[in-house]
């Protein structure tokens, strides 16, 4: 017996997802390293992405018969460069701009997309001008570069006296200028505060209130391209000592923070992110390493691959066709042709089109039933349809979602028979990533975004991994009010 089994829409096709077959481990969010080339024995912090090197803070030794250090003897802070060497990682740092100032803590410091205007803090005043007992509160400068030296040394006009300003961050656009201060009427102990640029003049400092800012300390804030407020935080939740945090504003209002997972933060002090603008690699500081804070890189694991597969649509509908059927297409008109789907549904005729509810084994027969006894007179046909889903990651969510809502995704109906899952990585297209089953994004601009999904399996007994990806449009409209 011959038969013929039409699809309509392919069920049990497999879908040849892009794969790549890694070897070793699998792979967390970010890879992080420790930048052993500008480390020191003594403090490394704060680094700074320029076009040729990175910025930093330290408070190394650079004289063996002279060492800055202020009255009460604390070794000072100053400014180095790195620069790139021809593998793009930072080397051989030299001191940065020394004669911005002396006898004072210089850093962190923040420089402009045209290279030209830095923010930095430092002490107000040079400190071997002041009492022992006399407190030299921290301040915000700008600096302009003429040639390769800084001049126009201008003091930030909320700088006072009476209280800190420090940690300064201007926006890639120098619309905003953030910065960290325990002035009178914060949140905490330290808190991030933001001007905005008007007419060449800043507004008076806002402080980013309770949702950002908390009882306890909040320092080094940094505005990634993506709208993500990344800053350090000693409050709870995060993994201990200072963490990493972000927070988007979504309408005006901040959204609640998250700390980072590890290995960005850890156990230790992990604070002063600066990734790069337009993607997720970038430098921290940590003082996991013996104690000293050092300068680490980190680059997301999670790469936007050039082409995903797009997600194939499960379908359980056939056309039946039988072979023997067609050749003896006419019957006595005391019969009929009688399909039995092994579902429980019928259908008469001699081709059928039916639908499945869903995958499974089905027991599909073709005969020739008698109108007047209702009873069986010949069985045609008879074979078992095995059905089975699309082999693929599934990604389920809504198509289309508001700025500013919180987009549920999620990869529960992913069907890969076979593959031992470890991890699922999230691409949202807007130099955003995440990890996990079902995860919750925000996007805060207007537009359609191609958001990729790679599964990635655990590592067999040679110790190959092998991912696959599938991508979905998702459009996000604007919030009118």
């Amino acid at each position: 017996m011959v038969r013929i089994l039409k699809h309509i829409a392919v069920a049990g096709f497999f879908l040849f997802v892009t794969i790549a077959l890694l070897s070793g481990q699998a792979k967390g969010t970010f890879e992080v390293v420790r930048i052993s080339e500008i480390s020191s024995s003594s403090d490394d912090m704060a680094p700074v992405i320029m076009s040729d090197g990175i910025l930093f803070c330290s408070n190394r030794k650079t004289n063996p018969f002279f060492t800055k250090k202020n009255l009460e003897g604390v070794r000072l802070y100053e400014l180095y460069f790195a620069p790139f060497n021809e593998e793009g990682e930072p080397h051989s740092p030299v001191r940065f701009a020394p004669g911005l100032i002396r006898d004072a803590n210089i850093g962190p410091a923040s420089v402009t997309t045209d290279g030209n205007t830095m923010w930095f803090t430092r002490n107000n005043s040079e400190g071997r001008r002041l009492g022992k007992k006399q407190p030299n509160r921290l301040g915000i400068y700008s600096a302009r570069r003429s040639g390769s030296q800084w001049t126009d040394i201008t003091p930030f006009e909320y700088n006072n006296p009476e209280y800190n300003l420090s940690f300064p961050y201007v926006s890639a656009d120098n619309r905003y200028l953030f910065f960290c201060s325990d002035m009178p009427g914060g949140v905490g102990s330290y808190d991030i505060y933001m001007c905005e640029n008007v007419n060449g003049r800043w507004t008076k400092p806002e402080n980013l209130g309770p949702v950002v800012n908390s009882s306890d300390a909040e320092i080094h804030p940094f505005l990634h391209s993506s709208g993500r407020l990344y800053f350090a935080s000693d409050r709870p939740g995060g993994k201990g000592g200072l963490d990493i945090w972000y927070s988007s504003l979504i309408y005006g209002s901040w959204t609640k923070p998250i700390a980072m997972d590890e290995p960005v933060n850890s156990a230790a002090d992990d604070f002063a992110f600066y990734a790069a603008q337009g993607g997720m690699q970038g430098y921290f500081t940590s003082n996991r390493h013996n104690f000293n804070d050092d300068i680490y890189s980190f680059e997301s694991t999670i790469i936007r691959w050039p082409a995903c597969d797009s997600i194939q649509k499960n379908s359980y509908c056939f056309e039946f066709i039988e072979e023997n059927a067609l050749k003896h297409d006419t019957i006595d008109k005391g019969f009929r042709w009688e399909w039995d789907f092994g579902d429980g549904t019928r259908a008469t005729g001699i081709t059928a089109d039916h639908c499945f509810s869903g995958p499974g084994i089905y027991d599909v027969s073709l005969d020739i039933v008698n109108l007047i006894t209702g009873g069986i007179e010949k069985r045609l046909a008879s074979y078992e349809l095995e059905i089975t889903d699309i082999e693929q990651p599934v990604i389920t969510s809504p198509d289309t979602v508001t700025a500013g809502e919180a987009l549920i995704l999620n990869a529960d109906d992913t069907y890969l028979p076979g593959i031992k899952i470890d991890r699922y990585y999230w691409n949202f297209g807007d130099e955003t990533v995440a990890t996990g089953l079902e995860v919750s994004k925000i996007f805060t601009i207007p537009g359609r975004y191609n958001i990729q999904l790679i599964v990635s399996s655990a590592p067999d007994a040679r110790g190959v991994v092998r991912e696959f990806c599938v991508c979905k449009d998702i459009e996000v409209s604007a919030n009118v009010k």
